[in-house]
């Protein structure tokens, strides 16, 4: 059903509604007016009440002959009929008994615990609304087809616009999403309005940027992939081509070369399906307690070598000698291999590479948190590269040949490796002076 259709029925419903309330309203209302009366002269209806109940006792307990009598209290009352058995035997005005039984009040006589008969009164203030009752009632019908009618074609007039006004919206979030299933331009929505649709409408776009932006990432990550294995491929092709057009065998230099290259091809290929697991969060994860200090020592002995071709001093210093956390030691490992490793390539000869490691309190943490500092003095990070230091086969460098290369991949599997131990990475640098990374692991 349209919305249109259903703000016509809705609104239909609704003055339906409005007549019935005014109608209940209007009967209600007559009824409390015509308690007040009695509350407001309450001595003359009791006085009544009284006389009829002395008429009744002093003639033998009957109403012999009430229809002749002749009553005092009669006189502050339009309007009166005794009913007894139900029978009529008394009756006083122009009213009906029938419609005076319906609206006038009741004054129940009794002598002793017997009851004797009933009074329907109406005092002028009683009768004057039960006469606009009436004439309500009377003209109910005739206001309400009249109204009935106005506001029938107000309401469709209402509905017309509201419908459109409504709808327009609407329509153009469907263009932007049919746009966006044909693959065409940029899908224009009605972001500007400050309602449900804007918040709709921004949601959709930024949902379409998202999937604008995976794309690309995929179609960039197969350009990348496809780049990486395209150098090392056409090396050892090269090789064997040329062996084989030769047939002279491989010369030591030669079998050392292509198994350089089938070892770079190997560890991209491992490195593009370990980040592929972490990022769709299917790394295996088997936490224990280990001590973080204990781990960082390690390390620095494994990377010793490295860092001595190059003439580079490496430093640590622990606030704690036993810093505990719950990790998968190889995936923290590899997260701080890469880092170090990092911190080594991009260090000038002679440098120094300061690791720093202490348990912190955050002011927007509950739990204490352990954090290692890794500082280089090296080339630093410009600006332009820092926001994209973490993506897929980003180099700050852009040299994708250079010699000894990484995959491009080893801050990437880093950040997720420590991502995935509720932690996080942060990065400070300065072209030219050098860089700080920062890890946060929880105790």
């Amino acid at each position: 059903m349209k919305i249109r259709t259903r703000l016509t029925l809705s609104m239909g419903v609704l003055i339906v509604f409005i007549m019935l309330v005014l109608l209940a309203v209007t009967h209600v209302q007559f009824y409390i007016s015509r308690d007040l009366a009695y509350l407001e002269e309450k001595e003359a209806f009791e006085s009544l009440r009284n006389e009829f109940e002395h008429y009744y006792g002093s003639h033998g307990d009957s109403w012999e002959d009430v229809r002749g009598a002749r009553f005092e209290s009669t006189s502050s009352f339009v309007e009166i009929v005794l009913s007894a058995e139900e029978e009529i035997l008394y009756q006083q005005g122009k009213l009906s008994a029938d419609e005076l039984r319906s609206d006038g009040y009741i004054l129940g006589l009794d002598q002793g615990d017997r009851r004797i008969g009933r009074l329907y009164v109406m005092n002028e203030r009683q009768y004057k609304t039960y006469e606009f009752k009436t004439m309500w009632y009377g003209m109910l019908p005739n206001i309400g087809i009249a109204s009935l009618l106005f506001t029938g074609i107000a309401a469709l007039l209402t509905v017309f616009l509201l419908s459109w006004r409504l709808t327009s919206p609407i329509r153009k979030i469907i263009n932007g999403i049919e746009t966006i299933k044909q693959g065409g331009v940029t899908p224009v929505f009605p972001e500007h309005r400050k309602d449900e649709f804007g918040a709709i409408s921004k949601a959709l776009r930024e949902m379409n940027d998202s999937l604008r932006n995976a794309e690309r990432t995929r179609k960039q990550l197969m350009s990348d992939v496809a780049h990486e294995l395209k150098t090392p491929l056409m090396i050892i092709q090269g090789e064997l081509e040329l062996a084989h057009e030769t047939g002279a065998p491989l010369s030591a230099a030669k079998q050392a070369s292509i198994l350089d290259e089938v070892l770079r091809l190997s560890r991209l290929v491992h490195d593009v399906l370990d980040l592929s697991r972490l990022e769709a969060g299917m790394a295996e994860m088997n936490p224990r307690k280990e001590n973080l200090v204990a781990l960082l020592e390690d390390l620095l002995s494994k990377i010793l070598f490295m860092a001595e071709d190059k003439g580079i001093h490496l430093s640590m210093h622990a606030d704690e000698e036993v810093i505990s956390v719950s990790v998968e030691k190889s995936r923290i490992l590899q997260a701080l291999y890469n880092i170090l490793t990092n911190a080594v390539y991009y260090s000038n000869a002679g440098g120094r590479i300061r690791i720093h490691a202490e348990i912190v309190r955050l002011p927007d943490r509950q739990q204490p948190y352990a954090r290692i500092r890794v500082e280089d003095n090296g080339a630093g990070i410009s600006e332009e590269d820092l926001p994209h230091i973490f993506d897929r086969f980003y180099r700050a460098d852009h040299a994708r040949d250079r010699p000894g290369g990484g995959t491009g991949l080893g801050l990437a599997i880093a950040q997720q490796n420590i991502l995935i131990h509720q932690g996080w990475i942060e990065i400070q640098s300065v072209a030219g002076q050098g860089s700080v990374f920062t890890v946060y692991l929880p105790v």
